[in-house]
C-alpha cells in the first residue's frame, strides 16, 4: 500500500469509536513482541498543556544528546506529527512499513483495536526499531484506561493542568478526573504535578503517589518578569517561542521534570526555547494580526481569553470559531464572547463539530458554512488595528492553517 492507502486504512478504524481499556492494545503489542518493554518513557497526562510539555521535554532531551521519540495527538496539519524522532516526523515510507506489520497482526485478532490503539502500537514498534533512548509519551484520553498506559513504570510520570473535559468518560468532578489521570502513576516511580491545581486534584495525586511509593514534586509558581518572550525562574532566564501566560506553567513543569531526570541547564534552556507547536496561540500574521489557537474546552478558552486581553487589548478582536458538540461549548463560547468584538461561527471538518447555526443561535452572531470564506471575509474587513482569532478546535486549526499561511504571505 502507498501512503494515502495506508492512512485510509488507519482512519477506517474510526468506526469503532472510543472504547477505553488495555486488553486490545496489550494483545496487539504482545503479538508484535512487546516493543514497549525495550523503551524508556516519560509519560505525560493532563487536561490542558500536555502537548506543549511533551514537546518541551522532547526538545530538552534531544539537546541533551539522546535519541528521543515523541508520541502525541491529535495532529494539526500532517498525520505524521503524531510520531517524531528528534523533531522529525516519521517518513511516509517508514509509516507504511510499520503499519503493514501492525495490520498483519490485527487481522489475527478477534477484538479489533480502535484507531488510537492501532496508532499507539505502531508508534511503539517504530520507536523500538529506531532504537530510541527515550520516548515522551502523551496520553490520548484520561490516563488509567488510555492505550498509552500499557507501559510499565516510566522514568517519570508528568501530570499537567487538570480540569473538566471528556466528563462522559472521566467523571464529572475534578477528583474523579484526577483519579483517572493519576492512573499513569506506577509503582516505584517519580511524578511531577504542574502548579495551579485545585486542592482536590493535589490531594488525589498525592495519595496515589504515596500508594505507589512515588517521589512526588508539586511545582510552584516562582516565575517572574514575563514579557511574552522570556521569563525568570529561580533566578535563571528562559526564552519561550510559544506565546501565553499558560506556557509559563507548561515550561515550569518541563523544567522541573527535566531536572528530575538529570538534564543539564544548557539542554533545558535550549529545549524550552526550541519548542514550538502549531495552533497554540500561534501568531501567523502581523498585518493584520492573525492568531490560531486550538483551545477546545473551558479552561483552555479561559487561558486564551486572558492572553488576548493582556497582549492585544488595543485591537478589535474578530473570532472565527468552531466547537465540538461533545465539549463544554456554551461555557467556552461565553468566555470567548467576553473578549471579542465580533464572532463568526463555522464548522470544522469533523463529524463531532457543532453546526454553526447552533453557535449563532446561542450567541446571536453571524455564521458561515464555509470556514475559508469566513476567514477571507474577515481579512477583507480587517485593518492594522484588527486581530483575527481562529479558535475553538484543533480540527478547525488543521482545516485552516495552511490556507491562512498562503493567504497572508
Amino acid at each position: 500500500m502507498n501512503y494515502q492507502q495506508t492512512l485510509a486504512k488507519i482512519h477506517a478504524f474510526d468506526k469503532f469509536g472510543t472504547r477505553l481499556g488495555l486488553e486490545r492494545v496489550s494483545d496487539l503489542l504482545r503479538r508484535l513482541g512487546n516493543p514497549q518493554r525495550d523503551l524508556a518513557f516519560v509519560h505525560v497526562a493532563g487536561t490542558n498543556g500536555k502537548g506543549s510539555v511533551s514537546k518541551m521535554l522532547a526538545e530538552i532531551f534531544s539537546a541533551q544528546g539522546k535519541k528521543v521519540g515523541l508520541y502525541t495527538s491529535p495532529y494539526v496539519i500532517d498525520f505524521r506529527e503524531r510520531m517524531q524522532i528528534d523533531g522529525e516526523m516519521i517518513a511516509e515510507e517508514a509509516l507504511c512499513a510499520v503499519a503493514e506489520k501492525v495490520f498483519r497482526e490485527v487481522e489475527q485478532m478477534e477484538d479489533t483495536p480502535t484507531e488510537f490503539e492501532l496508532i499507539t502500537a505502531m508508534a511503539m514498534l517504530y520507536f523500538k526499531e529506531a532504537q530510541c533512548d527515550l520516548v515522551v509519551l502523551e496520553v490520548g484520553l484520561g490516563g488509567i484506561y488510555d492505550a498509552t498506559n500499557v507501559i510499565d513504570t516510566p522514568l517519570l510520570s508528568v501530570i499537567t493542568s487538570v480540569s473538566f473535559d471528556h466528563t462522559e468518560y472521566l467523571g464529572d468532578t475534578l477528583a474523579s478526573i484526577a483519579e483517572n489521570k493519576a492512573g499513569i502513576i506506577k509503582p516505584g516511580g517519580k511524578t511531577v504535578l504542574a502548579y495551579g491545581q485545585a486542592p482536590e486534584v493535589i490531594d488525589v495525586i498525592r495519595k496515589k503517589a504515596e500508594k505507589e511509593k512515588n517521589s512526588l514534586l508539586v511545582c510552584r509558581n516562582k516565575t517572574r518578569s514575563y514579557n511574552g518572550k522570556a521569563f525568570m525562574y529561580e533566578d535563571k532566564l528562559y526564552e519561550l517561542s510559544m506565546l501565553g501566560f499558560h506556557q509559563l506553567q507548561n515550561a515550569v513543569t518541563a523544567i522541573e521534570s527535566a531536572k528530575m531526570l538529570g538534564a543539564s541547564d544548557a539542554a533545558v534552556f535550549k529545549g524550552i526555547k526550541a519548542a514550538r507547536l502549531p495552533a497554540r496561540m500561534e501568531l501567523v500574521s502581523r498585518n493584520p494580526a492573525v492568531i490560531i489557537d486550538g483551545a477546545h474546552n473551558a479552561e483552555a478558552m479561559d487561558y486564551l481569553c486572558k492572553n488576548i486581553r493582556h497582549f492585544f487589548s488595543d485591537k478589535k478582536i474578530v473570532a472565527i470559531t468552531a466547537m465540538m458538540a461533545d465539549k463544554e461549548w456554551k461555557e467556552s463560547l461565553l468566555k470567548l464572547e467576553s473578549v471579542t468584538d465580533e464572532i463568526i461561527a463555522v464548522k470544522a471538518s469533523n463529524p463531532r463539530s457543532l453546526p454553526p447555526e447552533d453557535i449563532a443561535a446561542f450567541l446571536h452572531c453571524a455564521y458561515e458554512a464555509d470556514a475559508k470564506k469566513a476567514f477571507l471575509g474577515a481579512m477583507d474587513a480587517a485593518d492594522n488595528n484588527t486581530l483575527i482569532l481562529v479558535c475553538g478546535s484543533l480540527y478547525l486549526a488543521g482545516d485552516l492553517r495552511s490556507f491562512i499561511l498562503q493567504s497572508t504571505t
